[in-house]
């Protein structure tokens, strides 16, 4: 089986969910420094346009967004479980609450503290994703997403009491998802003030963050494309599940993320489940590939 391999770079708080992840279950990975806005010319070819990090891939078969990429990472290392039979729901749904809402009230305050220090462009990349993430409307927008992101501490640390994880006493998804926009507010330390103060979450953030940093090695983004260049895609085989009306295998279809970003991958629909679809496509630089998402969030349709 080939290695995972994540795309990604340093400061990506979605990349964190994911580094968060692999440490807890010890697997070694292959970690790829892409540039955090565009041009992505190693990243494309992979993808087919899609330009969110992080991006996982394994041999000829790519996984775009964090929840297919976890369910992946899941289903290659079971042990120990973060996504359990008798808890995938209310998993599921902390993780939809944490990656949407609760990202969403904590990244406006950070990036407008670490303006001085990023990229000069960088939000001007970010509004091509979407308007809200121009300058303009994220510093406008960060007093309010502070004061509703201190609500939701206060739900997390009384979540918290009594328990060393947010289902119980295992680490889940659940964990992983509400902890990466904790992890990234902790660059700004006096924002991040307020979670020291609530005493359960802030023994939660240290439990995680001592997982550290996970066993990973670096790899050049070339040798990422010869892999899937020389590789077949190996998870095309058929799940049952809730199909997509209207969407059959054989299909050409576009999909695309109906929050921020507006890229669309195009690619002939290999196989649907109730949770991902999976997309051939054939690029010049690495042939013939799989691209996998999730159903959840993204808009599939027939292409023209």
């Amino acid at each position: 089986m080939h290695d995972i391999i994540l795309h990604h770079y340093p400061i990506s708080l979605f990349a964190e969910k994911i580094r968060c992840l692999l440490a807890y279950k010890n697997v070694p990975w292959r970690s790829v420094a892409q540039p955090n806005m565009l041009p992505k010319p190693d990243l494309a070819p992979l993808t087919g346009g899609y330009r969110k990090i992080p991006v996982m891939q394994v041999g000829a078969d790519i996984y775009c967004d964090t929840a297919c990429i976890a369910r992946r990472i899941e289903q290659l290392h079971p042990d120990p479980a973060c996504i359990p039979e008798d808890r995938w729901g209310e998993i599921g749904m902390l993780e939809d609450w944490a990656d949407h809402r609760f990202t969403g009230q904590v990244v406006p305050s950070v990036i407008a503290e670490l303006l001085p220090v990023l990229p000069a462009d960088i939000l001007e990349d970010r509004a091509k994703m979407s308007p809200m993430l121009s300058k303009q409307n994220l510093l406008a927008m960060a007093p309010h997403t502070r004061s509703q992101a201190l609500l939701s501490l206060d739900q997390l640390d009384c979540r918290l009491s009594g328990k060393s994880f947010l289902i119980g006493d295992e680490f889940t998804l659940a964990d992983a998802a509400c902890y990466h926009p904790l992890w990234f507010m902790r660059h700004i330390p006096h924002l991040f003030e307020a979670v020291s103060e609530r005493r359960a979450l802030a023994s939660w953030v240290d439990r995680i963050a001592a997982f550290g940093a996970g066993d990973s090695e670096a790899m050049e983004p070339s040798a990422a494309l010869e892999i899937a260049r020389t590789a077949t895609p190996a998870d095309l085989a058929p799940i049952e599940g809730r199909k997509l009306d209207g969407i059959e295998v054989g299909d050409t279809v576009s999909i695309r993320a109906d929050d921020i970003g507006v890229e669309k991958v195009e690619g002939v629909v290999a196989r649907v489940t109730g949770e991902e679809i999976a997309i051939r496509r054939s690029d010049p630089v690495v042939g013939e590939i799989a691209v996998h998402f999730p159903r959840s969030g993204y808009v599939i349709a027939k292409a023209a």
